[in-house]
This record gives C-alpha cells, sequence and structure tokens, in this order.
C-alpha cells in the first residue's frame, strides 16, 4: 500500500494553459476565483483547469496511480452537467505513471527525487453552471483525497 501521505497536489484555474513539448507549464490569467457568466448563452466564462501531483518516490511504493478530478458542490455532490446524451458528471480519471523518463545518455535523478504528472483540462466553450454558486475541483490519488479548489459563479445581482 502507498502512503499517501507524501503525495500533494496543487491546483489553478486559469484562462488558458497548456503544456508544451518540453513538458513546461504555461498559464495565462491564472488564480480565478470568480468565474464569469454570460445570461445569453447561460455559459460560465472559458477557464482552462491545471493539476500538478507529486509524490516522493520512496514513500510512494506503486510507481502508477489513478489521479481523479471531479467537480463537486459545496455539500460534496458531484456536479453534472446537460449533455445530448443526458447529464453529464464532471468526473476526469486516469492512470499515471510517476516514474522519471529519461533520454538516453542523461544522469539519472537522485534516489527519493519526487515522481510528478501534470493534468491540464481545458474548456473553451465554458460550462453551463448555475450562477449564485460555489463550486469545488477536487483532486484524489487512487482514491484519496489531495486537494482543492473553490470557485464562485456570480450572476446578476437582483433588482439590478
Amino acid at each position: 500500500m502507498s502512503d499517501h501521505s507524501s503525495a500533494g497536489a496543487s491546483i489553478i484555474i486559469a484562462d488558458f494553459v497548456n503544456i508544451d513539448a518540453a513538458g513546461k507549464v504555461n498559464i495565462i490569467g491564472g488564480g480565478i476565483q470568480f468565474l464569469g457568466f454570460d445570461p445569453d448563452t447561460g455559459m460560465s466564462a472559458p477557464f482552462s483547469l491545471f493539476v500538478s501531483v507529486t509524490v516522493s518516490i520512496p514513500a510512494f511504493d506503486s510507481t502508477q496511480a489513478v489521479v481523479e478530478v471531479a467537480l463537486v458542490d459545496t455539500d460534496g455532490r458531484p456536479v453534472s452537467v446537460p449533455a445530448s446524451e443526458g447529464p453529464n458528471v464532471l468526473h476526469f480519471k486516469q492512470q499515471v505513471d510517476f516514474r522519471h523518463t529519461m533520454a538516453p545518455n542523461m544522469q539519472p535523478p537522485p534516489m527519493g527525487f519526487p515522481g510528478c504528472s501534470n493534468v491540464v483540462l481545458n474548456f473553451p466553450g465554458g460550462l453551463p453552471l448555475p450562477t449564485g454558486s460555489a463550486y469545488e475541483w477536487v483532486v484524489m490519488l487512487d482514491g484519496a483525497r489531495l486537494s482543492s479548489s473553490t470557485f464562485f459563479v456570480p450572476g446578476i445581482a437582483d433588482g439590478k
């Protein structure tokens, strides 16, 4: 069994995120807490989610694990959005290999150097989230909660 206390996650909500060919993360407009909303379309502003999961290799005895990212409401219930095939729960799951990949003839990192995996979720059209509500992106590793990030979708104030 892996020691999940040696794992950690960072979450950033931004206007745009990508990871280039060299593995570098490019974040534009990071640190969003209040996500805009377009009343004409019923959609939130476009946004991206960046998640970085890091494990300490000696304490985390498995080189592979399942990383999950889920959107929940303030009561911890999964959030679903309308889709053509019916409601769609926003829950993403991926098997991740934390081993270091090295180019041939490259010196490996020292023993105990942490393993890391980055995940980017882009929502270029936004999401149909009700206004006046707070939401939370939750990151889990093999089902154990690592971190979360809360955001709010403000609507038009009553009487305005």
